[in-house]
């Protein structure tokens, strides 16, 4: 690990030492100025957390990092701990003093970067947008939410072009042998989960298919029922801000889901259905219906021909005669903060800015142009010379933006159908502003108000307990647990910000 600390004797340190052990080490390859004089590009060593295997790259000295800081006169250069403790590493970093010059943290993680921000030790990005022109007007402003707190900003979200991604896919083969038509209502979409479960839609002559099939924490199958029931955004009720599961609409869900349960519509395995045994299920060609990602209809990692059985639709009207539209916590992937010592620090932003022009967005979806991709009038098409699996990771952030340009990127990896896919998505995505803006609450730690929430799904889904009879049961332990404190102050900050999420 090359960070170095940040003490006050380094301002005491000369020139020459400075340059070699800070943090913002400007260790780099020498360039030449205008009068010739050698001049060394500010270096940043960015602590970042990939999923995808490096294959030898080098974090610190590739191409890319060579290509970027020839386009920004700034050179980004990564160093990883590692995805396993990735957090821990950090959290030891910081509380040593041992600041990278920037980090990355998941989404799934906010909570500690505001942890970091409340303890002081962040730069605050808002008095540096006015300079930034694509930071302050190509960033969707939605994107900041999860990381501002009174007007403070303390990350640069990488903010997903896919950040709605489900759709509803149904198998157009049993819809063609049973002659039905596509659903439209809860109640036609329950119908015909009825139907590929009684009917014998693959004509083996077997009692063998389900309707719909789900992941055991319901983000595939469940999250297009329980969006259809409104059960999945945050409602301000009886003077109370209420998470989606304490709401009447996500009592209602529960009871629809055991009904599929009870009637054998829903693949009974669903609690032990992980992502692998997903894929491998629907590879069998015995289930109807679900939800999943966008580029499900691409193919990859499922066996051959088992996207070609499907077809993406609209998800179901609700019974008010409104559209569904799925509703997600946020569209980012990650954050990347920068700790309140770094020198130049504006030299980063710079950077980040350039990340998010035309320019940054092409080298974010397809590598460098004229080595792994060419544009001819508007037409990319990749080259034989293949992107690295980490190159994206190297201009830290994105605008994820869904518009023609980013759209005309992506048809060099994705057939046409599938890009529609995305937009089918986009169109009935929605992001509840509400749970993006949630503070973090130090005191909210200790309790584990989901765990509450997971187990009574699983068990009401799967009939161990009524949902009539168990529901007041059930909220009055979740509040006891913890919950009737986090929804004091989750409606304490609502009635002085809600004004502004709606």
């Amino acid at each position: 690990m090359s960070w170095k600390r940040k003490t006050k004797t380094l301002l005491i340190v000369g020139a020459a030492s400075a340059v070699a052990i800070s943090g913002c080490s400007t260790k780099a390859e020498e360039t030449k100025g205008n009068e010739g004089a050698s001049t060394k590009p500010p270096t940043f060593k960015v602590m970042f957390d990939y999923n995808v295997d490096t294959k030898g790259m080098s974090l610190t000295d590739n191409e890319y990092i060579n290509y970027l800081q020839e386009k920004t006169g700034v050179r980004v250069e990564l160093e990883s701990p590692g995805s396993a403790g990735y957090l821990d590493k950090l959290n030891i970093l910081m509380a040593s003093g041992e600041y990278p010059d920037a980090f990355m943290v998941n989404d799934k993680d906010k909570n500690k970067l505001l942890q970091f921000a409340a303890d002081g030790l962040l730069t605050d990005i808002a008095p540096y947008l006015d300079k930034y022109p694509n930071l302050k007007n190509v960033m969707p402003k939605e994107a900041w939410l999860p990381v501002s707190d009174g007007g403070k900003i303390w990350g640069i979200p990488y903010n997903r072009h896919d950040g709605f991604n489900q759709v509803v896919y149904i198998n157009k083969e049993w819809l063609e042998t049973l002659k039905l038509d596509i659903p439209r209502t809860i109640d036609d979409f329950y119908k015909v989960m009825k139907a590929f479960t009684e009917q014998d839609p693959d004509r083996n002559g077997k009692n063998d298919t389900f309707g719909l099939i789900a992941l055991n924490d319901m983000l595939y199958g469940g999250k297009m029922f329980q969006a259809a029931f409104d059960a999945e955004t945050w409602k301000f009720r009886g003077g109370e801000l209420l998470p989606p599961e304490l709401t009447d609409e996500y009592k209602e869900y529960l009871k629809f889901m055991n009904k599929l349960i009870e009637e054998k519509i829903l693949d009974p395995e669903w609690p032990t259905t992980v992502g692998t045994i997903f894929r491998q299920k629907v590879a069998t060609g015995k289930y109807g219906m679900f939800n999943n990602f966008w580029h499900f209809a691409s193919g990859a990692q499922l066996a051959p021909g088992t996207a070609e059985r499907y077809i993406a639709i609209e998800p179901p009207i609700r019974a008010d005669g409104k559209p569904t539209m799925f509703t997600y916590n946020t569209t980012n992937r990650h954050y990347i903060a920068i700790p309140k010592d770094t020198k130049q620090a504006d030299q980063l932003l710079k950077f980040l800015d350039w990340s998010l022009s035309p320019e940054g967005t092409r080298f974010n979806f397809l590598g460098i142009e004229g080595k792994h991709y060419t544009n001819n009038n508007g037409k990319f098409e990749k080259t034989k010379e293949e992107r690295a699996g980490l190159h994206w990771a190297f201009a830290l952030v994105k605008h994820g933006l869904l518009n023609d340009e980013v759209k005309s990127l992506m048809q060099a990896d994705y057939a046409d159908h599938v890009v529609q896919n995305l937009s089918l998505a986009q169109k009935f995505g929605q992001l509840d502003k509400i749970a993006a803006s949630l503070p973090y609450y130090p005191e909210l730690v200790p309790y584990n108000l989901p765990k509450i929430t997971q187990e009574y799904t699983a068990k009401t889904i799967l009939g161990n307990e009524k949902v009539d009879a168990s529901w007041n049961d059930y909220v009055k332990k979740y509040r006891a647990s913890g919950g009737d404190k986090a929804i004091k102050l989750w409606t304490e900050w609502y009635n002085k910000e809600g004004v502004n999420l709606k």
